[in-house]
């Protein structure tokens, strides 16, 4: 056995119990595609599937582009689930006619048709969760992915050891675990050869048309030659944006309740209070604001952040077109996020019903209410005022919204 790839198991389980992953008596789905990274972790979490005290559940997912090789990689995780003795699901779904129909790029047409999948197979079977088999190599290749398409911090932060996606299905989700994501792609195909898995091999993985495959076998040797230990660079900077993304994240979640109010699929942002705010949390509110209206930020940019930014000092009346059909509408006090076409009613927004004073000034946010009892109404037009026969009304009177 090679040197090393017998400790690899112990590694696991501290990750898993350092990181909370998997739950005591929890059924867990493994994405399990047949590469050396899925067929690693499917191979460690069965061996320690009673010592954790979980249930395991295969899932392969056939996305249809690799003809008759797609079915023996099927075949070949099919096999080696009879001999773990772990229950399997295995489905073919068409991910060439998602990606004419959605017009997104392949890629993102695959990883949105698996992770439905995965949400299917996690529902039908009750899991707590879906364990992935990203190792650290996937993890240093999605920082770099993130810095060249123009990221912020969030972004920096690269994979996580726990992720809650969003399927976009019935605003469905799952949550991601990546218990490899401390051990290399090496590691886990030297733990394959010395176990016998002999895993099956895609050859996309090869092309150079393929971002994330120029940014494996290109970019990286050629950082290698600036900096040797690159790679341990990139996860520092991973884990101090993580740091400080998590007290941003803190503190913006503390802040949303006195800045935005929310109304079905519309938010309300107050402008004066979210000037007074460092600029990093304007831009966490902001994001916090989209994740709200779109259930997820996979296609928003941080240029999408940085324009609604731009609409703090701009005039009432403007308007930005974002994903997901959610538009920005300037407003003198609000900004408002909304998925309607037109912007919702420009006055100030009232939350509760207040009783007014008769006769009298009552002060409400974005209002004064003035009131007063007169012989004859007065027969200007004036939108903003009504009458009422004292006799028959009272003056038990209230305004709401």
């Amino acid at each position: 056995m090679v040197e090393g790839i017998e400790n690899l198991a112990p590694r696991v389980i501290r990750t898993i119990q350092t990181e909370d992953l998997l739950q005591k008596n929890d059924t867990i789905v493994i994405a399990v595609s047949g590469g050396a990274d899925s067929i690693c972790l499917l191979h460690i979490l069965a061996g320690l599937k009673k010592k954790l005290h979980i249930n395991l559940h295969i899932a392969h997912l056939n996305h249809g582009l690799r003809g008759h090789k797609a079915q023996e990689d099927a075949d070949y995780v099919a096999g080696l689930a009879r001999r773990l003795d772990i229950p399997v699901t295995i489905e073919a779904r068409d991910v060439a006619a998602y990606h004419r129909q959605k017009r997104c790029s392949p890629e993102e047409a695959a990883r949105e048709v698996r992770y439905q999948f995965l949400a299917d197979v996690s529902k039908s079977t009750g899991a707590g969760a879906v364990a992935v088999g990203h190792t650290r190599d996937d993890h240093i290749e999605t920082i770099l992915l993130h810095l060249l398409r123009g990221t912020g911090t969030a972004g920096l932060r690269g994979l996580r050891f726990r992720s809650i996606i969003h399927t976009g299905k019935e605003n469905s989700t799952i949550t991601l675990v990546r218990p490899l994501l401390d051990i290399s792609r090496r590691e886990t195909v030297e733990y394959c050869s010395a176990h016998g898995l002999n895993p099956r091999f895609d050859e996309s993985n090869l092309s150079p048309a393929f971002l994330r495959n120029r940014v494996r076998h290109e970019l990286i040797p050629l950082l290698e030659q600036y900096n040797p230990s690159i790679d341990t660079a990139l996860l520092r900077l991973s884990n101090i944006a993580d740091a400080d993304f998590s007290y941003i994240e803190e503190q913006a979640a503390n802040a949303w309740k006195d800045i935005v109010a929310e109304k079905p699929g519309i938010l309300y942002i107050d402008r004066k209070k979210i000037k007074t705010l460092p600029y990093a949390l304007r831009r966490q509110l902001f994001r916090m604001a989209l994740l709200q209206l779109a259930g997820n930020l996979r296609d928003f940019e941080t240029d999408h952040v940085e324009a609604m930014l731009s609409f703090l000092s701009k005039p009432g009346g403007k308007q930005l077109d974002l994903p997901h059909g959610i538009k920005l509408f300037s407003q003198y006090d609000n900004l408002i996020l909304s998925t309607d076409e037109q912007p919702p009613c420009p006055f100030p927004l009232l939350e509760k019903e207040v009783p007014i004073a008769i006769p009298g000034e009552t002060t409400l946010p974005g209002w004064v209410v003035k009131a007063h009892i007169s012989e004859r109404a007065s027969c200007n037009e004036n939108a903003f005022s009504a009458y009422f026969d004292l006799d028959k009304a009272g003056t038990a009177l209230s305004i709401r919204p």
